[in-house]
This record gives structure tokens, C-alpha cells and sequence, in this order.
């Protein structure tokens, strides 16, 4: 709903009697038919669409779920079977395989102190009546905990034993960010529109906002505004329509009309959503924005504020930190802090966000900000990409180059600054098909390396024709001591070790690809060349590992 990481901060408004919005809001304006065909026009196809992507989905799901029958959870094939239905769902997290009582007995990976094989249940129990209620279809989950601690909903088909007896079921968790993430971005660039996608219970499953995922818009104070409630209880009853509401603006001084369409589409069985198509998104504004920072001027800052905090101690660094108009906030810059669980600390322009984890965060490309954030840290400190709002462009999503520097083991601040011509600062956008087609390409080559072994797995990335390659990406493999095995993009580093190769920035790329794969694997920026310059090259960069020692991964070029 676009409703902005301020949220917090209106609730205390709100609970304390400084806005009635009963009688303070101005009228809502009709809207014309013409603009609602217009919003109308841009909903169909997304409708269309997550329908299609759903039902390919769940037909995979299910052919998977045959391949299983009679199958024991030790099989070698049980887990290749997992691996290329992982990669043929391209939303997917994991993929689990459950026994009768919900155990889980086979998945895509380690999921270690998550969920461990053997010992581990689902969270949500289906018995064989559900399956044979659900006929051919899957079953859909609520939005909830996933095996691997992140959150998103489940398709769920039943296994059988060789007598054709019901003997487990099959468990893929979808992240709903990837899902709809990608599609949205496009709404916003293309049309100046947005969606959020909420269950018929009023739990928000997808909004661009990451840290409304899963408010609910009927109970939670955060919505509790006459005209939005009206609206929401619409959405929710009838199956399409179109309604308006009010709600703040980016700056949370005024009320803004939003004018929303929507349309139902029903993932599997059991699951019903509402897809809501909104046009309340600020154009972005030029205006005169802030010199940018150089990256030394960003580290000293930090390097300043960490002295602070070890001559002054943690509690008066933090209401330095906290003080929007102290000596540690100047325009743009300024500190913030948070402890290694991604708990906000220090957020000057945002008190509201203090004690409140921030841990799921990400960007529209899907990098996890505050967990690469957490990870950097615990790396010693260092420089940091992401896109996030930028207030002096109304809150339009800009690169931004942070710095980072843990202060002891449990908490660590940094200070970022937008780079203003960067590609993903102006006109472009990364392509969520293109976005689709890097994950599908690395986690083909986990599956070839899985079946047929990394040597054939380096030859087909050496070989520009071979059936792995994909138009725009340049694949890789990076052994775990830091040696090239091959790299498409600059095959002249096959055969050498490069973890002592660094970025204009210091960072050492290869490390970065070791070590988030270490971590099961995710998605990075790459800023190579000086900020500002004309020949920085930007990459969105997506890993995964391919067994103990070896990381498998592709490369993105934006602009």
C-alpha cells in the first residue's frame, strides 16, 4: 500500500488523539471512468499472469510429487528431484520432502538449525481428506514461517508408497517478494502504478513497503482511517471493483487520495488473494539534492562516530546517533545503527523504527539489505549497494553506497550516500524477467553440477553455446579458496585465485561470492570502478553453492 517505514510513528499520532480522521480529512474526489479503465487495463494482465505462474507452479508441484512415489528419502534421486524443482519455480525457497506425520525427511539443502531431517515438522498439518479435497490441485498455505526461517506460503501435494497409500507430502515454500517484487517495479516505471496483495483474512502478503508484509490491514491501528477501512472491506468481500481512500503522503504532513482497482486470483486450494493496483505513487522530483559523498568522506564519518562510541559509551552514542539535529546528522548524512539481529538502534529521520527488527528489508532487485548488512559487519566492516528511498527525490528508489563498521561483536553503525548517476537512480529498472532468468541460470548450474559434475558444469560455462548460456548473463564457478574455475564474463582469470582482488571500493568480489554462498546463497550488488565516474560498471550479482566447495553463480550488467 505504499505506506512507508514512517508507519510507527503515526500510530503514536493516531493513539494519542492529535489526528481525528473522521472529521479532518477532506472529501474523497470522484474518479472518472477513464482513469479506472486505464488502472483497470494495467490489473488484467498481472491477474492473468500470477494466475498462469501459479498454475504452471502447482503442475510442477505435482509432476514432482509422482516422481516421488515409492521412492525411500535416502534415494539420490529424492534430492535431485528437489534441486530441479527448485530451479524450475524460480519464486521458490526450498523444497522439502514430509512423511505422514509431517517430519521432514529429505530437502534441497542443510537446513540445519531451521528445521533438521529427521526431527523437524511442518508448520501447517494436512491429512490424506485434504489432498483428496484438493483433487488435482495443490494446496496453498497462508502467508507463514518457511522451513529455512523466512517467510512466504507453501504449495503442498501428497506422496504416495508404491500400493498407491498415502505416505507423506511434498512441501515448496514461494517467496512472495520474488514473486510479485519484479511485476511490480514494472507497474511503477512503465505506468505509475503499484500493487500490494492481501489474503481474504486481511494479512498483507506482498507490499512495496517489505515491512508492511504481513500487518493486518482489519486489526492492525496502523489502518484504522474511516475511508480505508471502507475500502478494504470491499476488496476483501467483492471479487473486483474499484474504491478510494486516504492516507499520508510521503512526507506525513498531508492526505493523499489513493484510487485503487483490484481482482481476485486463487494460487491453489484452500488460498484465495486479492490484488490491489494502486496509482498513489509519487513522481519522482529533481530538485537540487545534496552533493554526493565520496566514499572516503562516508568512512570517516563512520570512523568518526566509531570513536565516539568507544570513548562515550554505547547509551550516549546512541542518543548522539539519535539526534536529528546532533552533530552525527548533517542533511543526507548521517548515522545509523543496529545490533547484529537487525534490531534498529539508531535512525535519526525514523525514531519510530528504534527496537523494531528490520531483518526481512529488501530491495526491488531482492537483495536482503539488512541481513548483507549484518553480514558485512561481522566481516569487519566495509562498503555496502542497495536501493532504498531517497526523501530528496520523493522517496524514489535510488542506489546507495553505505559504509559499515561493526562496533563491538553485538551492534555496528554506518552512513550511506545515493549515487546519483547510477543506472538504477534514473530511468532504468532491472527487468523482472531478466531477474527470473539469473536465478534459473544459477540454480541450473547447482542442478548440472549435481548430475553431472563440476568439470562438465566449468565446460559449459566456458562455452559461449552451450545449452546453459542465456542471453545478457555471464556465469561463473569460484572454488572455496578463491580460485577461478571458470568466468564467462573474463575468462582470462580462469586458473587464477582472486580473493586478493579488490573493487575501486576495497571490497573483494570474490570473497563477497564465497561467502554469501557460505550463507546459502543470495543476491549482491557489484559497484567495479569509482563512483561517480562515467565507467563504474553496476552488476546485480546472484550465488548459490554447488556442494562444500564450490560457488556457482551469474552476473547481471545494469545499464
Amino acid at each position: 500500500m505504499m505506506i512507508g517505514v514512517a508507519g510507527i510513528l503515526l500510530i503514536l499520532i493516531i493513539t494519542s488523539g492529535c489526528i481525528a480522521f473522521a472529521g479532518n480529512t477532506p472529501e474523497l474526489q470522484p474518479v472518472s471512468d477513464e482513469h479506472t479503465r486505464e488502472m483497470q487495463a494495467a490489473l488484467y494482465p498481472v491477474i492473468y499472469l500470477i494466475t498462469d505462474e501459479m498454475d504452471d507452479a502447482c503442475s510442477l508441484v505435482m509432476k514432482t510429487a509422482r516422481e516421488l512415489d515409492g521412492k525411500e528419502a535416502n534415494d539420490p534421486d529424492v534430492r535431485l528431484a528437489l534441486v530441479k524443482l527448485r530451479r524450475d519455480i524460480p519464486s521458490s525457497f526450498e523444497a522439502g520432502l514430509f512423511d505422514a506425520d509431517d517430519t521432514l525427511i529429505a530437502s534441497t539443502e542443510d537446513l540445519g538449525a531451521t528445521m533438521e531431517i529427521g526431527a523437524g515438522k511442518a508448520t501447517h498439518h494436512y491429512t490424506e481428506e485434504d489432498f483428496k479435497a484438493a483433487g488435482s490441485r495443490c494446496i496453498v498455505s497462508g502467508y507463514t514461517t518457511l522451513l529455512h526461517g523466512d517467510n512466504g506460503f507453501t504449495f503442498t501435494a501428497p506422496v504416495y508408497d508404491d500400493d498407491g497409500k498415502y505416505n507423506g507430502n511434498l512441501r515448496v515454500g514461494i517467496d512472495t517478494w520474488a514473486l510479485f517484487a519484479g511485476i511490480n517495479e514494472y507497474l511503477r516505471n512503465e505506468y505509475g502504478y503499484t500493487i500490494w496483495v492481501t489474503q481474504e483474512n486481511g494479512l498483507v502478503i506482498y507490499d512495496p513497503d517489505s515491512q508492511e508484509i504481513g500487518e493486518n490491514l482489519i486489526s492492525d491501528t496502523l489502518y484504522q482511517i474511516p475511508s480505508l477501512q471502507s475500502a478494504v472491506k470491499k476488496i476483501l468481500t467483492d471479487p473486483s471493483g474499484n474504491a478510494s481512500y486516504f492516507f499520508h503522503d510521503p512526507t506525513w504532513v498531508n492526505f493523499v487520495q489513493t484510487n485503487t482497482v483490484w481482482g481476485t486470483v486463487s494460487p491453489g486450494y484452500g488460498m484465495t488473494w486479492k490484488i490491489v493496483l494502486s496509482d498513489n505513487v509519487p513522481e519522482k522530483t529533481s530538485g537540487d539534492p545534496e552533493e554526493m559523498r565520496t566514499p572516503e568522506e562516508l568512512k570517516a564519518f563512520v570512523e568518526e562516530a566509531y570513536v565516539y562510541a568507544q570513548k562515550e559509551g554505547k547509551e550516549k552514542a546512541l542518543a548522539a546517533f539519535n539526534d536529528p539535529r546532533g552533530e552525527f546528522s548533517d542533511g543526507e548524512l548521517y548515522i545509523f545503527a543496529y545490533d547484529m539481529d537487525g534490531v534498529t538502534m539508531a535512525l535519526p529521520y525514523q525514531p519510530g523504527l528504534i527496537g523494531t527488527s528490520r531483518w526481512f528489508i529488501e530491495d526491488p532487485s531482492g537483495v536482503k539489505i539488512m541481513q548483507r548488512m549484518v553480514s558485512r559487519a561481522q566481516q569487519g566492516g566495509g562498503y555496502l549497494c542497495y536501493l532504498y528511498p531517497n526523501p530528496d527525490h520523493n522517496y524514489a528508489q535510488e542506489y546507495k553506497l553505505s559504509y559499515l563498521m561493526p562496533v563491538d561483536d553485538t551492534w555496528f553503525i554506518g552512513a550511506g550516500s545515493y549515487i546519483q548517476n547510477s543506472p538504477l537512480s534514473n530511468s532504468e529498472y532491472i527487468d523482472w524477467q531478466a531477474r527470473e532468468d539469473l536465478t534459473y541460470q544459477v540454480r541450473n548450474m547447482q542442478y548440472i553440477a549435481a548430475t553431472e559434475g563440476i568439470p562438465s558444469l566449468t565446460a559449459m560455462i566456458k562455452d559461449p553455446t552451450s545449452s546453459l548460456q542465456i542471453d545478457g548473463l555471464y556465469p561463473f564457478a569460484v572454488a572455496e579458496n578463491g580460485t577461478v574455475l571458470a568466468c564467462s564474463l573474463k575468462p582470462w582469470l580462469d586458473g587464477t585465485n582472486q580473493l586478493g582482488r579488490t573493487t575501486a571500493l576495497g571490497v573483494s568480489l570474490f570473497r563477497e561470492m564465497i561467502s554469501t554462498a557460505r550463507e546459502g546463497g543470495g543476491v549482491f550488488y557489484c559497484l567495479d570502478g569509482d563512483p561517480g565516474s562515467s565507467d563504474a560498471q553496476y552488476m546485480l550479482i546472484y550465488v548459490e553453492p554447488a556442494g562444500a566447495s564450490v560457488c556457482v553463480g551469474s552476473m547481471l550488467i545494469i545499464g
